[in-house]
């Protein structure tokens, strides 16, 4: 039997999630910069768009990728956080909410991390003539042990998710 100060502990324990909603608001104020930033290399790219070289118009065309990647990425936790936040009943929650399940959300978050570094990594291929060729080589090692860790992930999440005798 659950006595007041049992309920009184669990209610101030489960409403403490909303403490997270400050974190998401933060997202946002984040994700508008992204847009702002975005916005900017879009109108710096195309009024220099003529007097540029196809593979300065590249990186160009990376740096605006990369961006709305980082935008998805921010999304992704935004929606998870709504998600928790709004868990209180099938009538509160929107239609979409509670079908990916953490391990998904993990893994497309690696996935997303993993094709930005792809992007830089991209980038400095189109520019690797003024490099340093040692940073190169460390922007190699950083992606691939991004690439290393998300798949160890995922085949985690695999053999966690198969049944066990």
């Amino acid at each position: 039997m659950i006595n007041g100060s049992d309920r009184l502990v669990t209610a101030l324990i489960i409403s403490t999630r909303w403490l997270m909603g400050l974190l998401y608001l933060g997202l946002i104020v984040v994700l508008i910069g992204v847009l702002a930033e975005f916005a900017y290399e879009l109108v710096h790219t195309i009024t220099r768009f003529g007097a540029i070289e196809s593979a300065q118009f590249v990186v160009a065309a990376l740096k605006l990728i990369d961006l709305v990647l980082m935008a998805n990425l921010i999304v992704i936790l935004i929606s998870a956080g709504l998600d928790t936040l709004l868990s209180e009943g099938p009538d509160r929650r929107l239609g979409w909410m509670g079908k990916v399940d953490f391990a998904a959300i993990k893994l497309k978050l690696f996935a997303l991390i993993a094709a930005i570094a792809a992007i830089d990594l991209l980038e400095t291929f189109v520019n690797v003539n003024s490099m340093n060729k040692t940073d190169v080589l460390w922007e190699i090692l950083i992606f691939l042990s991004f690439v290393v860790a998300g798949v160890m992930l995922a085949f985690m999440d695999r053999i966690g998710a198969e049944p066990h005798d």
